[in-house]
């Protein structure tokens, strides 16, 4: 096994996935004792200058000019990069942005505020396979402590890290059921049966769509799945149409004719975006991402 060299980057983020990565606790400290020599990480570590590494774990999306300088700078330092988290592989929260011209979000938010020698701002929030070459993707928001552990022993074992292709209903212990429902629900407005499937009770989970390897945490606890991780091998396709799909899911569970569900759905167009609004690539290479 290679004693590998790692940096850690971050750029426009909440750093919940550097965090996360921490949460994995005692399996994290046994990975950095054996396969791994942190020699750059702005969380850890007071560095100023990038050296040169094996492997480069990257959270956070480009939204600034700095981001994608930095972005390109450990592209070409690093020999495998690794975007870790939801805004690095799609874009993820901060790209609803993306639906506002940046002089809008400008005016709105920092009229009042005189700023300097700050980095300007692009048009758009993007995900790091816009500029450069992605060798593996982990999603999630953030992705949980031992998906990441798990991918970087494999990486450090020279070995491409195990994928999860299908979705989140496949990890999740509720029976999935027929029904007859009047309407569809927010998870507020009544009481969740804890053995069933939370579509079959007319809540509106997504979880049908995204990809597994989180361990079905939200429908587990009762909380329906907000598409974290992004599409599922089968929806990463340019044909595939996200909405078409979830309509036709919840009508076959809940009973809810078809129109029905896309009006209810279409009050709320940006429901399965939440995390992928960003102008990411749908058809971008499906054995990259874990």
């Amino acid at each position: 096994m290679r004693h590998l060299k790692v940096s850690i980057i971050s750029l426009t983020c909440c750093a919940g996935c550097v965090s996360s990565f921490l949460d994995a606790g005692d399996a994290l400290a046994e990975v950095l004792s054996q396969d791994f020599e942190v020699t750059y990480s702005p969380t850890f570590i007071d560095l100023k200058e990038i050296p040169e590494v094996d492997l480069a774990i990257v959270e956070g999306g480009v939204r600034t000019e700095a981001d994608e300088k930095l972005i390109r700078e450990v592209r070409a330092k690093s020999r495998i990069l690794v975007a870790l988290g939801i805004c690095a592989t799609h874009g993820g929260i901060t790209s609803l942005g993306n639906i506002s011209s940046l002089k809008t979000l400008l005016e709105k938010e920092y009229s009042l505020i005189e700023t300097s020698n700050l980095p300007e701002l692009k048009d758009l929030m993007y995900p790091l396979c816009n500029f450069v070459d992605v060798d593996y993707y982990v999603p999630g928001c953030p992705p949980m402590p031992m998906l990441i552990v798990h991918t970087i022993k494999s990486i450090a074992n020279g070995k491409s890290p195990p994928r999860h292709q299908s979705v989140v209903c496949t990890e999740c212990h509720r029976k999935i059921v027929p029904a007859k429902v009047e309407r569809l629900y927010g998870i507020y407005e009544k009481e969740a049966n804890r053995e069933l499937c939370l579509v079959s009770q007319g809540f509106v989970c997504l979880g049908s769509l995204t990809r597994e390897g989180c361990g079905a945490p939200c429908p587990r606890s009762g909380f329906t799945c907000f598409g974290c991780r992004g599409p599922a091998d089968s929806l990463l396709y340019r044909t595939r149409d996200l909405y078409a799909f979830l309509i036709k899911v919840i009508s076959t569970r809940t009973g809810i004719p078809q129109q029905k569900v896309k009006e209810e759905l279409y009050q709320n167009p940006f429901i399965f975006h939440t995390f992928i609004f960003s102008k990411f690539e749908r058809f971008k290479a499906r054995e990259r991402v874990i």
